[in-house]
């Protein structure tokens, strides 16, 4: 299964390398937004409930689209860098010392390298300078080491997994060759290669992109 969702993932992304020959535009843009994870519990619950605290936190990346004739479609491809921190205060009895220096404070930082390739679905533009779009896009992602800072400073090593992403969006036109390409999206971004105990990371992200077009 890992094999073949890493087949489908390297062609999206040579279709979207080879088919600048055939596109009208060739789109190329600038932005970001916020993330907000949504599971597992492990990493939305409060620090003092066991957990690492995460909430909304900001992503920035970049964004190539090719405009294809005639058909709804446009190949897409993305890099989306999320920064996630948490921290708090553990319930008393994980705690194994306090002093002057540690005042129970745990803090959570870890980074995720997200990088999409899929296939926009562009609906009828209403009204007018509106383009409204539904998205599919398969991941791959990169976890980030996760630093704990505490009464004792530890490190949980990252790893790389492959996911999925659903989003709904639309494209505003500025000027003719500038657009602002704002999108709401859903992630799952461990489907493929975690481990028999490992929990499903979800997220909810919305973002904007100022988008450059070429011929």
């Amino acid at each position: 299964m890992k094999r073949t969702l890493t087949t489908i993932f390297v062609v999206f992304s040579v279709i979207l390398a080879t088919s600048t020959a055939n596109a009208q535009l060739f789109n190329i843009g600038v932005g970001g937004g916020l993330t907000k994870i949504t599971g597992p519990n492990s990493f939305t619950d409060d620090v003092s409930s066991l957990g690492r605290g995460y909430s909304s936190e900001y992503n920035f990346g970049v964004m190539a689209k090719l405009g294809l004739p005639i058909i709804p479609l446009t190949p897409r491809g993305f890099i989306l860098y999320h920064k996630l921190n948490g921290s708090g205060i553990p319930p008393m009895t994980t705690l194994t010392k306090r002093s002057s220096v540690f005042d129970g404070t745990i803090e959570y930082s870890q980074s995720i390298l997200q990088m999409g390739a899929g296939l926009q679905f562009d609906f009828i533009p209403v009204p007018v300078g509106f383009s409204p779009y539904f998205s599919f896009d398969l991941t791959y992602n990169s976890f980030g080491d996760t630093k704990i800072t505490g009464a004792v400073d530890s490190t949980i090593t990252g790893n790389s997994r492959f996911g999925l992403q659903l989003g709904l969006g639309t494209e505003v036109t500025i000027i003719p060759v500038v657009n602002l390409n704002v999108f709401a999206s859903y992630g799952w971004f461990n489907l493929i290669g975690k481990d028999a105990d490992e929990k499903t990371i979800t997220a909810f992200t919305v973002d904007a992109f100022l988008m450059f077009s070429f011929l």
